[in-house]
């Protein structure tokens, strides 16, 4: 634990001040240090803060932050299938730094695209195509914090949504079939079920590239 860093007490502070419902799992795992210096941040930066003193924060029961990973709790490293040099191998040139339960993506573009470096973009599962968010990694923690989340996925939820998204874990997501991408798609009666973040995450890379989106 990094209790003393400042930073983090400010950081704690404004997730615990939202009017956003904010859960916070206190503790990281004991590779949190390792783990940043691969990713070369420290407890002085927003990332490292949340790496060392977190094993993760929900917000509004549907975006998923990454933190240290634990024995029950998938973290930064997992999820990104970290190198021990610290590239992540899930997706090229992009830190993944949280995901939404429908399959969405926020992750940090180290190259992967040209423009928008170091920005967070987003990976949306009703269009299979990135997009530059435009924020760095603490404009969008506090994004998540102080932002319309609800307004943002105003086409992906559907009546009773918490109901099922308080219910699913780190490393799950929830399938919605028709696809989310799909012209057939209603939200409302479309079928929904939790599947490991993996397949859902497999799936949409098969019908990205199935249908030539992106590089």
């Amino acid at each position: 634990m990094q209790e003393n860093n400042k930073l983090w007490l400010e950081i704690k502070e404004m997730f615990e001040t939202s009017q956003t419902e904010v859960t916070i799992f206190n503790g990281a795992g004991s590779d949190s240090a390792k783990i940043c210096d691969m990713l070369r941040v420290t407890s002085a930066s927003a990332m490292g803060a949340v790496i060392l003193n977190t094993s993760g924060v929900v917000f509004d029961d549907w975006i998923r932050l990454y933190g240290g990973d634990t024995s029950d709790r998938v973290g930064i490293s997992k999820i990104n299938l970290l190198s021990k040099n610290g590239t992540p191998e899930r997706v090229k040139q992009m830190l993944i730094v949280a995901t939404d339960v429908v399959g969405g993506i926020f992750a940090i573009n180290s190259g992967k695209f040209d423009e928008g470096i170091g920005d967070v973009w987003y990976f949306a599962p009703d269009t299979l195509d990135w997009e530059d968010l435009e924020l760095r990694y603490s404009e969008f923690i506090a994004w998540l914090a102080q932002g319309n989340i609800d307004e943002f996925y105003s086409s992906m939820r559907w009546t009773n949504w918490r109901e099922s998204a308080k219910n699913v874990e780190f490393d799950k997501s929830i399938l919605i079939y028709p696809f989310l991408w799909s012209e057939e798609v209603n939200i409302e009666t479309a079928s929904k079920s939790i599947v490991p973040f993996d397949e859902l995450f497999a799936t949409n890379m098969e019908y990205r590239e199935k249908f030539g989106i992106g590089d």
